[in-house]
Formats: C-alpha cells, structure tokens, sequence
C-alpha cells in the first residue's frame, strides 16, 4: 500500500465522506473513489460502507486504522527529519487544543513559528479534555496543548498556570465578596461546561468532595455565559475561558484558591517530530 492510498482512506473515514476527502487532498471524489476502490481490490476485501449519508468503515478498515494513523505520523516525521537535513522545513504538524488556547494563545504562536518555518503546513483539532486524549490515544495528532492529566504514562511538559474562577449572576449573594467560598456550589443552580464532563471542573469537584447541584449543560462557553447572566445559574472555569468573552456577569476567585496547570504532551519522546520540538519551543518562549 503506498500513501496516497493510505492517506484517501484515513481521510474518508475520519471525514465520513468521499466528497470531503477529496476536497481535504485536493482531489476530485471520483479520483478518491478510484483510489480507495484500487486499494480494496489490491487488499482483497472492502473497506467502506457507502450510502447517501457519507462512508463508514467496515470492521476490517477499523483493524487497520491504528497501522495507517502510525504509517502517516511516521512519513510525517520522515519529511520533517530530511528536510531540516536538507536545509528545508516542509511537511505537516497535526495540533490538539482547547477552543479557549486556539483562541487566546495559539494565533500569536502560529504567527511567529510561520515566521521561521513557512513551510510546515498546521492543522487543529479543537475538543474537550477527553477528545484530546483519544487524538492522543490513536495518533490522531502530533502534539497536544491542554490541561495537565492527572493519571498518564506520556511526556507532559507545563507551559502556564491558570486560575479557577466563580462565574456568577450579577445580583448573586457573593457578587460583592471578593471570592467564591466552592462549598457553596453544592447549593447553586450549576451549569456545568462541556456537557457535563469537564474534566478540569470534576477533577475540582472529587479532589474536595463536593456535589453540586448541576441544573445545566451546555459545551458552549458563549451560551453558558449568556445564561448566567440571566440568572439560570452559575459555574465554575478557568480564567482563559473567559477571556475576550463579553457578558453581563462576575467573575471571582476561588477559596480555597485553584489552579489548572495548561501544558503540552505528545505519544513519547521518540515520535516528537522536528516541526513538533520546533512548534512546542516557540510556544514556551512565548508564554513565558
């Protein structure tokens, strides 16, 4: 199997359409079927299923999927090594991140690693804590910007603290304290972020016990700062959630005070790539 079979499969599964892969490898979809029709016919048995909905993957493609996901990183790192030896800087760096870092942090990083390295083309793959970890799981991505996990085997390197904040209703009680007592939050009307499973908010909640009465979920942080602000309730983030996000609300500090530690990790040390190192370097120097 050569990689442009490889990387039309990867791509109509991971899209879930024929049309979409075409278009993410500027083909057209009849030469992405040719291609995946070749590669079936070569592999003697089918990969997708087809419908008017889109392609799913038949359970054989499944089994090949982590070979192909490690067969893509590995020509990946391959192009970045030869061309940092030949002088060049070509090749492709998958990144994983919260929508709060692809906002704030990463287009003053993207900006300045482009600078240096024009030729290495970025793609991001925004998601929850949990969606991070299976990118990371099934080498999905290169590199991954996120909240520090507290149980994993893989490099973690800490890049800035953030704080925990109290979003409240502005005729909340404590709206006039200078912080939000967290014991409190079993006795609130809680919206909690991420559907229920944000991982930074429950890791909060089992390390002090606390239950809280959550009336809400929602994984937008616009509506569920708008709902706030008209007194369904409140909730609980980290500070750069907020940032940049206009809405008639207050935000205090915790008590007792709580830290989220937002860094980088990557599969391991050997499947860093160069682009990878490149990217992970610019982004310390810059929050630093």
């Amino acid at each position: 199997m050569d990689l442009k079979k490889a990387d039309a499969l990867l791509a109509a599964i991971e899209s879930g359409s024929i049309t979409k892969a075409a278009q993410q490898l500027n083909y057209t979809p009849s030469g992405i079927s040719h291609i995946l029709a070749a590669l079936e016919e070569e592999l003697g048995f089918p990969l997708l299923y087809r419908s008017k909905q889109g392609v799913v993957p038949t359970p054989n493609a499944l089994e090949l999927l982590p070979a192909l996901r490690e067969l893509r990183s590995a020509y990946n790192r391959f192009q970045q090594i030869s061309s940092r030896i030949s002088g060049l800087q070509k090749g492709t760096l998958v990144i994983g991140t919260y929508s709060s870092i692809a906002i704030r942090w990463l287009p003053a990083i993207i900006r300045e690693f482009e600078a240096e390295y024009p030729g290495i083309r970025l793609i991001l793959k925004e998601g929850i804590h949990q969606e991070l970890e299976q990118l990371l799981e099934t080498n999905q991505i290169d590199l991954c910007l996120y909240s520090q996990p507290s149980r994993s085997a893989r490099p973690w390197v800490p890049l800035k603290t953030d704080p925990m904040i109290a979003v409240l209703p502005k005729d909340h009680p404590c709206a006039g304290e200078t912080a939000y007592p967290l014991w409190r939050c079993e006795k609130e009307d809680f919206i909690m972020p991420a559907y229920g499973a944000d991982y930074d908010v429950l890791e909060l909640f089992r390390t002090h016990d606390l239950h809280p009465r959550v009336k809400y979920e929602t994984i937008g942080n616009f509506s569920l700062l708008a709902m706030i602000a008209e007194g369904l309730g409140m909730s609980i983030m980290n500070r750069l959630i907020t940032e940049g996000m206009t809405a008639d609300v207050v935000k205090l500090p915790l008590t007792p005070h709580a830290e989220i530690v937002l860094g980088a990790s990557f599969p391991s040390w050997e499947s860093l790539s160069p682009a990878a190192k490149a990217f992970l370097d610019c982004a310390s120097s810059h929050l630093r």
